[in-house]
């Protein structure tokens, strides 16, 4: 049997796992009690192999997500963000600003270097259900400043 997880790792679990959820069924239009949704592989994992594995994969699966949606309009994640919030769910942008690498590598660096960056980082700064901190947000603020003057 494994160990018991920590709070913050279940909160976690539980978390990106109603995100996955609902990602897959609003994006993909697959349910979760279908027998093909990730809520189904997850539970499988969870039983052979306990939270502490499924929940390697629901962070990978998260990724994925955050992938698949990078080439969509920032329109589109706007809609999207809301869905997940009326639902109580984390939304896309703090989705990305967890778990991205990318993310996380424009922040290293300072600076945005492209539209793609640009429109990720727009997206974490107007989400105001966000866990930046008043740091973060005007650190980001800066970079969105100094690419639109740029450009």
């Amino acid at each position: 049997m494994s160990r018991p997880m920590s709070p913050e790792r279940e909160k976690e679990f539980a978390e990106l796992s109603a995100y996955v959820n609902f990602y897959m069924a609003r994006v993909h239009g697959i349910d979760p009690s279908n027998p093909i949704s990730p809520a189904t592989g997850l539970n499988e994992v969870v039983r052979k192999f306990g939270k502490s594995k499924a929940l390697i994969g629901l962070r990978q699966a998260t990724n994925d997500t955050i992938e698949d949606l990078s080439n969509r309009p920032a329109n589109y994640i706007s809609i999207l963000d809301e869905a997940l919030h009326a639902a109580g769910i984390l939304t896309v942008s703090e989705i990305r600003r967890r778990y991205a690498t990318s993310f996380q590598r424009i922040l290293r660096r300072g600076s945005i270097k492209n539209e793609t960056e640009y429109y990720l980082i727009n997206g974490i700064v107007v989400d105001l259900t966000t866990t930046l901190t008043n740091e973060e947000r005007i650190t980001l603020q800066a970079m969105l400043d100094a690419f639109e003057h740029r450009n």
